[in-house]
Order: structure tokens, then C-alpha cells, then sequence
């Protein structure tokens, strides 16, 4: 975020308006019109207005969590009630929550190698220990699921679960938590993985949190079996939620989570010392915009619409990089991202790539050592305009000739 600041990129000679970013971590697309329409309604009603601006519960407003429930339901099968369901601020403020309520100081997490970036600050900031220094450390255990040498993402299924199962011997973690469809590299990770992680972490008393910020943005024809599981069917289940990405909710912040009553209750309890309630206005047009697209079904329709979009932009994405740079990408699965094989990957060369091309990419190792060759982009911000995909691809690869 700091590289697309305006400031930033003139003190390096670059003009703003020519830069391509394929750094960002948003989406692009147009929020549905009918939220728009239902955010004009409750402003234009005095008596509404004034309803919104009094406390949620704590837990979030009953018909936003029956509505959210539903959602569930309608898009994946999900036998879900809206006593499994939390609403607060935002699903960053929720993961930070749901480690201080599930676990203690010094408790081990395993994470993914590569996954998003936030994660480890997270755990540190809520699970950080003094361990004989004077910066507290996390105690974290990664998973390696990337494989720089063939490019590919969890190749041996297998293999990837034996070493899983090491480190609960030997770590003994309190939680895991996989991103899916995963960030950095686009990729939904397997039933076979996911379901034996789960039941490791009901063999070992731990929690399995599922980080679904792009469910609903897979590409997959099939979706995976466990988007379909419910809380009230697996106690050491935490599902992650938000309608930044699918929703274009960015900036109207807004999480939710899904989990046995057990767990909400204490993250309940959390929730009264750290933010008190979410906000009540996203909550009521939420509800309420749910409530009508689910009902007449333009909700489907949006959401399948803006799959396709984003569907696209991937394949475009891929074809560049491969037509301008000749490197190994990933093909997406979902999400907004691919990791490509760039430079080496490292920082320097990102910022020269950026003073000579006016190009943004992302370094790899910001998400994990296995993903230390590679850069991650971005297709997200460049949905609405795909010539700009093909335009800063080309640059890149023409600067990559002249070197």
C-alpha cells in the first residue's frame, strides 16, 4: 500500500497515472447495485437512520446473522443457524480475536508456507511471548505447500499431510489456519488435505480455521466438500469470513464468523474488552440486501457474473506472463492472485522493475521462503480495464530483454 502512494511514486520520477499496479489486494468490481440501493434507503429514511446509529449486539444484529446463515445455505448446502454465526468489524479484527480467545501466549499456530502476509503479525500481536529476549516472538510452525522447483502447488497431497503430522508431534499447535482459495498463489487447496487436517485437529484438541475471504470467487466447477461443512457438525471448526472481496466491501468493514456456539460465546466475551459491536448500519443493509437477491435470485446471478469476470482476468494474467516474460505462473483457481517465476523475486528487483517500468509486483518471500524466486500479482485492481493486464506485462517483459 505504501508503493502505490502517490508521494512514493513521484519521489521516484514516476507518474501516478501511468503506473500499473498488480500489487494490490482488492477487488475491483462494481458492489451490487441493489446495496447501493438499500445504503440510499436507510439514509433517506430519518427513523431508519437513527435506528442504525444505536448499538448492535454484541454477537450482531439477529436478522444480519440469520440472513448471513442463509447465504450459506442458498450458494453451498451448508446446515448452518444463526446461533453459528458472529458478526464484528472485520475479519482481520476477527482473526486477531479468534487466536486470544482460542488460545494462549507462547501457544504454537501452524501456517501455511507461502499464505498472506497478515498472518504471522497477527499471531505475534495476539500470541506474541517474551522467550529470552526482548521482542516478543510467535511461535509458529510452517507448512511448506509450494514447490519452487516444479513450480506447482502441494504436487505430493501425501507428503504434504506426513510432514502436517510431524508437526502436531512435535509442535503440538493449538490452531492451523488455510486461506482457500489461497493468497499468495490463487490455489484451493484439496479435500484429502483439508480433511486430514480437521481431523488432526480433533485428535489433538486444536482448531482448523478456514480463512474463506475469496469463497465465493472459485473458479472450480466443483466446489470443494468442505464448504459445505457445518459448525455445528465439527466443534474445532472456525470458518473466516467478509464481504470485502466479493461484495467490494473494502472499505465498508464488515467480518463474520462461523463456528460451534462454544466458541462464539467466548469470542463473544472477547469481543465486549476489544470492540464492543460491529457497526450496525453495514449489518441492517446487509440483512437486508441478502434477504431480497437471495429471494429472487439475482444474488446467483451477480455473484456468477463477477466469477466469470475475474475468471477471466486470471486466464489473461497467465497468457501475459507466459507471452512477455516466458516465466512459470500458476493458473488460479480463485481468489485474485498468481505467483509467477520474476527476477529472482527479490526485493531489488521489484523496485527496479518499478523505477523502470512504473509496474508494481510484490516480492515472494513477503509470503513465505518457498515463494522466495517468485513475485505474487495481482489481477484484482485490473479487472475493470484488462488491456492494462497485457500493457504492464509487456513492459516488463520488454524491460527484462533489455537486461
Amino acid at each position: 500500500m505504501r508503493m502505490t502512494d502517490e508521494k512514493n511514486m513521484k519521489r521516484m520520477g514516476l507518474d501516478p497515472a501511468n503506473v500499473i499496479s498488480f500489487g494490490g489486494g482488492w477487488v475491483n468490481h462494481r458492489a451490487p447495485e441493489a446495496l447501493r440501493e438499500i445504503y440510499l434507503e436507510i439514509c433517506s429514511d430519518p427513523k431508519t437512520f437513527h435506528e442504525v446509529g444505536a448499538y448492535p449486539p454484541t454477537p450482531g444484529l439477529r436478522t444480519c446473522r440469520e440472513q448471513l446463515a442463509r447465504l450459506e445455505e442458498d450458494l453451498f448446502g451448508m446446515d448452518v443457524g444463526e446461533e453459528n454465526v458472529l458478526v464484528s468489524q472485520s475479519s482481520t479484527q476477527l482473526t486477531h480475536d479468534i487466536f486470544r480467545t482460542i488460545a494462549n501466549p507462547g501457544d504454537c499456530v501452524v501456517l501455511l508456507d507461502p499464505t498472506y502476509a497478515n498472518y504471522y503479525g497477527q499471531v505475534l500481536s495476539s500470541l506474541g511471548h517474551y522467550n529470552g529476549s526482548n521482542r516478543p516472538e510467535a511461535e509458529v510452525a510452517y507448512l511448506r505447500v509450494f514447490d519452487p522447483e516444479s513450480w506447482s502447488f502441494m504436487p505430493d497431497v501425501d507428503l504434504t499431510i506426513s510432514e502436517l503430522e510431524d508437526i502436531f508431534k512435535e509442535r503440538n499447535p493449538k490452531a492451523m489456519l488455510i486461506p482457500s482459495p489461497d493468497n499468495p498463489t490463487g490455489q484451493v487447496v484439496s479435500d484429502k488435505f483439508v480433511e486430514a487436517a480437521m481431523e488432526l485437529c480433533e485428535e489433538n484438541d486444536a482448531y482448523l480455521i478456514l480463512d474463506y475471504a475469496y469463497k465465493n470467487q472459485c473458479f472450480l466447477e466443483t466446489t470443494p466438500s468442505y464448504f459445505s461443512w457445518s459448525p455445528s457438525e465439527y466443534e474445532n471448526l472456525i470458518m473466516i469470513y467478509s464481504n470485502s472481496k466479493w461484495a467490494r466491501g473494502l472499505g465498508r468493514r464488515m467480518g463474520w464468523i462461523m463456528g460451534a456456539e462454544n466458541v462464539l460465546t467466548g469470542l463473544s466475551q472477547m469481543l465486549n474488552y476489544s470492540l464492543l459491536c460491529g457497526d450496525n448500519f453495514h449489518q441492517q443493509a446487509m440483512a437486508e440486501f441478502l434477504d431480497r437477491t437471495i429471494s429472487n435470485g439475482s444474488l446467483k446471478v451477480y455473484l456468477n457474473e463477477t466469477n466469470e469476470t475475474y475468471k477471466e482476468a486470471a486466464r489473461v494474467t497467465v497468457d501475459a506472463i507466459e507471452k512477455y516474460t516466458d516465466a512459470r505462473s500458476l493458473v488460479p483457481q480463485g481468489g485474485i492472485y498468481t505467483v509467477a517465476e520474476l527476477g529472482g523475486g527479490s526485493e531489488t528487483f521489484v523496485m527496479d522493475v518499478m523505477k523502470n517500468t512504473g509496474v508494481l509486483l510484490v516480492p515472494g518471500i513477503g509470503f513465505g521462503e518457498s515463494t522466495r524466486s517468485g513475485v505474487r500479482i495481482s489481477y484484482g485492481p485490473l479487472v475493470e480495464d484488462m488491456t492494462k493486464i497485457e500493457e504492464g506485462m509487456e513492459r516488463v517483459g520488454n524491460y527484462l530483454d533489455e537486461k
